[in-house]
């Protein structure tokens, strides 16, 4: 078992990374460089065949990514209130 002070490291460290992810999650779900992409694709002439379909993969991987992040974080606190309950 860790001592007291290693803990109190250790739960600092871990608050500092876990307020760095959610700030930088909560950046991420403003959107904004999406909205920026929604005027772009307007202008004529925007996109090309093979544009558009490097885009549509790049937008559904992205997609896929931010639904695995929040399935993530989701199991994260899960597994975190196990190991708080058996104590």
């Amino acid at each position: 078992m860790a001592s007291n002070g290693t803990q109190d490291n250790h739960i600092r460290e871990l608050d500092k990374k876990i307020s760095a992810l959610s700030d930088a999650l909560a950046h991420l779900g403003q959107g904004t460089s999406l909205k920026e992409l929604l005027r772009i694709i307007r202008f004529p002439g925007y996109t090309t065949p093979a544009e558009f379909a490097f885009n549509v993969a790049i937008l559904d991987i992205m997609l896929v990514q931010v639904n695995a992040l929040e399935k993530l974080g989701q199991d994260l606190v899960a597994g975190a209130k196990l190991v708080v309950a058996k104590q």
